[in-house]
């Protein structure tokens, strides 16, 4: 099948009633881009492509089903730097739908380590419990309350209701970043490497969002389509920690992880 007729069998999947003529125009304005591109040394990038589908003045459709549409797109446009034919952006999206949990190990800017817990619910999807200890933080988050403890200041801080370990969810992390980069005028590319460390050549992605002034790489696994670890070059204070520095799947929760118990003497403050 064709990448045109892969991108209409998309559409199709929706409800939504769209005129046949403005289609084939959008696909021959993608066509002619794709064309321009391959007289170009760069060649066209993903974010190209996106800002092509939402600038379109002939776009009718939901913001769903551009979505759905881009990512198509994206999985088919891959950078000319040796990424392996064998890889689409969907197999990473499909793969992370099937953890259940992710055991991390990370770096902060101050250089202390961290380890995180995340339970995802696998009905939907969603990251439902959280437990991070980094440094001298240590949050606890359940679908009840979130635990904030400042262990310096013996100070527990409590939001009744789930907070979010980022602003980006780990679970839907690929499937939402199309429009995340897109919603913060950034770019992204994929290309292979050979990893000194596992002795094998794996896929980066690397991302730019110079309005956050942020940009990091994000290491994928050929053969898991997993991410294996995620590196920050730059990033304003607050958005994160500096490394991930390696990830376990669908491994066993220890047991009462996700129950937080008020240290002794501590201050309490509910936000």
């Amino acid at each position: 099948m064709r990448p045109k007729e892969n991108i209409e069998k998309t559409i199709k999947k929706f409800n939504i009633d769209v005129n046949p003529e403005k289609d084939h125009e959008i696909f021959d304005e993608l066509r002619q881009a794709q064309a321009r591109s391959k007289q170009s040394k760069s060649g066209i990038s993903q974010i190209d492509l996106w800002r092509i589908i939402m600038k379109s003045k002939i776009t009718k459709f939901a913001t769903a089903a551009v979505f759905v549409v881009a990512v198509a797109i994206l999985s088919m446009t891959f950078l000319d730097k040796a990424v392996t034919p064998a890889y689409a952006i969907e197999q990473t999206i499909e793969a992370m739908r099937s953890i259940k949990s992710i055991h991390a190990f990370t770096t902060d800017w101050d250089d202390s380590q961290g380890e995180t817990w995340v339970q995802i619910n696998p009905e939907t999807g969603q990251e439902e419990y959280h437990y991070s200890d980094q440094g001298n933080l240590l949050i606890v988050a359940t679908p009840q309350a979130t635990y904030f403890y400042d262990k310096d200041k013996n100070l527990v801080r409590i939001q009744k209701e789930y907070t979010p370990a980022s602003s980006v969810s780990i679970s839907k992390f690929f499937e939402e970043l199309p429009k995340w980069v897109q919603e913060h005028d950034g770019k992204y590319e994929f290309y292979t490497q050979f990893d000194e460390n596992l002795q094998k050549r794996i896929i980066i992605v690397h991302v730019v969002l110079p309005v956050m002034e942020k940009e990091f790489y994000v290491r994928i696994d050929p053969q898991t389509k997993l991410p294996i670890n995620i590196e920050a070059i730059t990033s304003k204070s607050g958005q994160g920690v500096k490394s991930v520095d390696r990830v376990e799947y669908n491994i066993s929760i220890p047991e009462g992880i996700f129950k937080f118990e008020i240290p002794e003497g501590a201050k309490v403050i509910y936000q």
